[in-house]
């Protein structure tokens, strides 16, 4: 009979070699999730497991550092788990069905919105509308806590969301939001709002959990997905205290605002830009793990939202789901967005940038396994 594998593999075919995505699903299908088992380790590069907790000496995959059989007094990785690795997307990525687009430009009708959101306010106007149509009890969000460092975040009303409006371009585990949203705030209906590569972990979630079902049974808690154009994250420590603090002199405290684009980085200090540097010379920063991804736009999504494409001023919208063109066509319905389909030029340039990260994912990914 064929071992079910398990965390010792997880690190050894994802982690240890730089392909983690850092997207928090091992943490949040983890049978002891309870205990805080597994955690997100962003300096380590992926999930770790928790001080003075170890694998079970049942299963034999692996030991403690004196390497050999010990009984543990914490809680122990059960032999015939092995969530975390079934549900990594980057172990076997999920199988994409079918899907359509229709791209818009988007702009939100709420005042208070659009002066926290330069970009359009479309994500946040998609989300209110969500939450006052009932269909979802909360957001998952990522948000910035300070200093640009991003933080998950669960957020159930308005005045929430705006207080987190803004973002941030650091790495945060989204898919661990789904499990605070469930443990923590007692919700089942939520929007999850992520990268790409986080509605491709959430789509693994349901295909191994609906044969399976997984630890806290999330398969069928997110009601929308919301993925956000992505390029790629960058590393907290070598883009900001090595790249614009070290080689730039631009402290920290002084940017209130990074923004990626299709020309480049963009650094602000409220609406004085600091620093404009091409995507050629932060590629250095970038995660490892974001380096074979092949996923700009987030084909995993019910909506896909960013700026690019679209005016300044505008976000852009892709619809690729039924469910998704619910929500769109409500928050048009209802006054939340004004929306009019995207000029040609603008969805060339998503095509285009789709077509370059496939074909740079790819590449970096069969390099790897050379």
């Amino acid at each position: 009979m064929e071992r079910r594998k398990d965390f010792s593999d997880l690190e050894r075919e994802v982690v240890e070699k730089g392909n983690c995505a850092l997207c928090g699903c091992c943490v949040a299908t983890c049978r002891l999730l309870d205990y805080g088992y597994l955690s997100m380790d962003f300096s380590e590069g992926g999930p770790v497991i928790g001080e003075g907790q170890q694998y079970s000496p049942a299963c034999g995959s692996c030991f403690f550092s004196t390497g050999r059989p010990v009984l543990s007094e914490g809680p122990q990785c059960p032999p015939t788990c092995g969530y975390c690795y079934y549900q990594c997307p980057r172990v076997e990525e999920p199988v994409l069905k079918e899907r359509w687009e229709e791209i818009y430009e988007v702009v939100s009708k709420d005042d208070a919105i659009r002066g926290v959101c330069h970009n359009g306010g479309a994500l946040l106007s998609l989300l209110v509308s969500a939450l006052d149509d009932a269909i979802v009890e909360g957001c998952i969000t990522v948000t910035d806590k300070g200093g640009l460092m991003p933080e998950v975040r669960v957020a159930m009303n308005k005045s929430r969301l705006i207080e987190g409006a803004g973002g941030t371009y650091g790495s945060a585990a989204a898919l661990t939001g789904v499990a605070d949203a469930i443990l923590n705030y007692g919700l089942w209906s939520v929007a999850l709002v992520g990268t790409p590569c986080q509605m491709a972990g959430y789509e693994k979630m349901l295909e191994v959990g609906r044969g399976t079902h997984n630890a806290h049974n999330f398969s069928s808690t997110v009601r929308l997905r919301i993925a956000l154009f992505c390029p790629g994250a960058y590393s907290y420590d070598t883009l900001v205290k090595e790249y614009l603090e070290r080689e730039h002199g631009i402290p920290r405290g002084e940017i209130t605002k990074l923004d990626i684009r299709e020309d480049g980085l963009h650094v602000y200090a409220s609406d004085k830009e600091l620093l404009h540097a091409e995507l050629s010379e932060i590629e250095y920063y970038k995660r490892e793990g974001c380096k074979i991804c092949a996923d700009f736009t987030g084909l995993f999504s019910d909506i896909s939202v960013g700026h690019i494409g679209s005016p300044a001023g505008k976000s852009t919208v892709i619809i690729h789901t039924d469910s998704g063109k619910e929500v769109f066509e409500r928050a048009i319905e209802w006054g939340y967005i004004e929306a009019k389909l995207i000029e040609k030029s603008g969805a060339d340039l998503i095509h285009r940038l789709q077509q370059e990260k496939r074909a740079a994912g790819l590449a970096e990914k069969a390099r790897r396994k050379k």
